[in-house]
């Protein structure tokens, strides 16, 4: 077998073996499992999935063979057109982590803080707002343009989009299905309204819109995650200043992980400070609700931290850092961020319901000796 044709064999297990692990640890045996030996359940088994996932994506970027052979060069208008694709897809992407998705739950940093708090994990709850209206995956709908829009498309980065996104449907077929059992009759309605990638443009011109769904109120108050775009643009810039331009190599794999946790550790905490302080806004008093607001301030200063770094690259450079980095780079800012959130609210006077439970008891205690 060839060099080249060795590379690519390899890309394609390692694109592959994302695919495998990832609906082997979604299947609803393997959290049944979870359930009964180690007492997680299924929406809790979400932090153990987003970990094995970012570690995966780090250890197959370190072991990239990437390749100099060129399958397609677009060029003249075409050129800049793909790149708007590109751009625009990874955009989208995050925009929807941001408003049509509760990321704390989408990642499982909610049900790993309610744990901690000794708290019943909350329900996944659907919206119809935005593309969800229509597509059911539309994070899925993305990944087409972010991995096959490329301009210049070396054979490597061709074997990750077609590999990629075969799984992609496969994927989203087999979520499909597990909703169906979860869910049953509800998701159903939901299922004849909607695409599964695609818009249901001839049997369904208005989506989702007769559903009643419930409405996400993580965006209803935009001044309470003013402090996240403005950590993300600080963390941008220092992901530029300690990073610089970085491809796949493991050293700057590494580098982008520990870039990672100090944003996570430092901007999450305060995220946390300055929400329970209520600079921008008296904090919700609603528990579910604060952790919505307090994982969608989170998920700004990650996605704006990455765009930022990504622009600042683009201007200096001329060139995007490898999406292999800037990738896991999100996720870990996108879960850890919103733990040192939380643990923020705590420096500075949030009770746990542990604590609030023992101040009662001592109140009833002191009550009763005065009487």
């Amino acid at each position: 077998m060839s060099t080249l044709a060795t590379k690519l064999v390899v890309d394609g297990l390692l694109t592959a073996g994302f695919g495998v692990q990832h609906s082997i640890l979604a299947t609803v045996r393997v959290k049944a499992r979870a359930a009964k030996w180690w007492r997680v359940q299924a929406i809790e088994w979400r932090t153990v999935e987003s970990v094995v996932n970012v570690a995966y994506i780090l250890i197959a970027a370190s072991l990239w063979q990437g390749t100099d052979v060129v399958v397609w060069s677009a060029g003249g208008a075409l050129r800049p057109i793909l790149w708007a694709v590109v751009g625009l897809s990874w955009l989208w992407y995050w925009q929807l982590h941001l408003f049509e998705y509760d990321a704390g739950l989408a990642f499982g940093s909610t049900t790993l803080i309610n744990r901690v708090e000794h708290r019943k994990a909350p329900a996944l709850v659907p919206w119809k707002i935005g593309s969800r209206r229509w597509i059911r995956f539309p994070v899925h709908t993305a990944f087409f343009g972010m991995f096959l829009a490329f301009p210049t498309m070396t054979a490597d980065l061709l074997v990750l989009g077609l590999v990629a996104n075969a799984y992609n449907v496969i994927g989203s077929v087999l979520y499909d299905q597990r909703l169906v059992r979860l869910s049953g009759e509800k998701y159903r309605r939901y299922m004849d309204v909607t695409g599964l990638i695609w818009p249901p443009v001839y049997r369904a011109l208005a989506g989702a819109k007769s559903l009643t769904m419930p409405s996400p109120a993580h965006w209803n108050r935009p001044l309470r995650h003013v402090p996240g775009l403005i950590l993300g643009i600080g963390a941008g810039f220092f992901y530029w200043m300690f990073l610089g331009h970085v491809m796949h190599a493991p050293f700057d794999m590494l580098k982008a992980a520990i870039a990672g946790l100090v944003v996570s550790a430092v901007g999450g905490v305060l995220l946390g400070v300055v929400d329970q302080l209520g600079v921008f806004g008296r904090p919700s008093e609603n528990w579910d609700d604060r952790q919505t607001q307090l994982s969608t301030s989170d998920a700004v200063m990650a996605a704006v931290a990455v765009v930022t770094w990504i622009v600042l690259n683009l201007v200096h450079v001329g060139a995007a850092p490898g999406f292999g980095v800037f990738l896991p780079m999100w996720f870990i800012v996108q879960y850890l961020g919103h733990v040192a959130a939380y643990f923020g609210t705590r420096l500075v006077g949030a009770e746990s319901p542990q604590h609030r439970v023992q101040r009662t008891d001592e109140q009833l205690v002191k009550a009763g000796s005065s009487v």
